[in-house]
């Protein structure tokens, strides 16, 4: 189904999902809450296909560069993309993690064994059917002094092992809500993936493309990473309302062939 016949069922099936079955008629009781969880069962499933649809329709449009921000609050604000956090779905491994764990004596071959197991929860959360295991190297071997180090390895450890597809994946189970909400039924959803680290940034947009053929990259004002290939890449050196309207625009024209 379409994000429109999809939305068009959630619809049908919400107000049922929201009914108080504790108000009618005794005898109907328990007809009434056996049927509030059969719409509760179908609106997840409704929502997961949603999830689903959005990722295989989405156009990630991957933003570096000291003006990304400008760029990207355009983009969200005046061109009805969606927004999402590259770095959400690492930043919510390192949550789950006790800070007393990376911070204390526990050698980092001990803590990947740990995060093995929300790497598990994570992907049952996302519906992801295989995935890598997530095996200790030499190389990251580190002392880990704060949060901001231990992101950065769970950044480095997992984007090599299992790729930075993990980063779509996250985005569009993210964005389901708020797509819902906004009634999101284009033929192609424009996702903005703005980040300050330019080699994971380049390194997610490159690995996207194992399951979208629609990724893009942006270089928003000045950026420190020399491209192998500038010609793939949109320049923005000034992010106005026109330039960012113009480059969308482009982007669009490639979405249409």
């Amino acid at each position: 189904m379409t994000l429109g016949e999809l939305l068009n069922k959630i619809k049908e099936v919400q107000p049922l999902a929201d009914e108080n079955v504790d108000t009618g008629h005794p005898e109907t009781l328990n007809a009434r809450r056996g049927r509030k969880a059969q719409s509760i069962e179908q609106l997840t499933r409704l929502r997961r296909a949603y999830t689903s649809e959005l990722m295989r329709t989405a156009a990630f449009i991957v933003v570096v560069g000291d003006k990304r921000e400008e760029f990207s609050n355009l983009a969200v604000n005046s061109f009805k993309c969606f927004s999402a956090d590259p770095e959400a779905y690492f930043v919510d491994l390192v949550n789950r993690m006790p800070r007393n764990l990376y911070l204390g004596k526990e050698s980092v071959s001990n803590l990947f064994d740990v995060l093995g197991r929300h790497i598990e929860e994570k992907a049952y959360e996302l519906g992801i059917v295989g995935y890598p295991q997530l095996i200790f190297k030499q190389e990251y071997q580190r002392t880990i002094r704060n949060q901001e180090d231990f992101l950065g390895l769970v950044k480095q450890a997992v984007t090599e092992q299992m790729g930075g597809e993990i980063v779509g994946i996250q985005a569009t189970y993210s964005l389901t809500k708020e797509a819902i909400e906004k009634e999101n039924s284009a033929k192609f959803t424009p996702i903005i993936l703005s980040s300050s680290d330019e080699k994971f940034a380049i390194r997610v947009a490159n690995d996207l493309e194992r399951i979208s053929t629609r990724v893009f990259v942006v270089a928003a004002g000045e950026v420190q990473t020399k491209f192998k290939n500038p010609d793939e890449i949109f320049v923005v050196a000034e992010p106005t309302k026109e330039e960012v309207k113009k480059t969308l625009k482009t982007i669009s024209g490639f979405l249409k062939k």
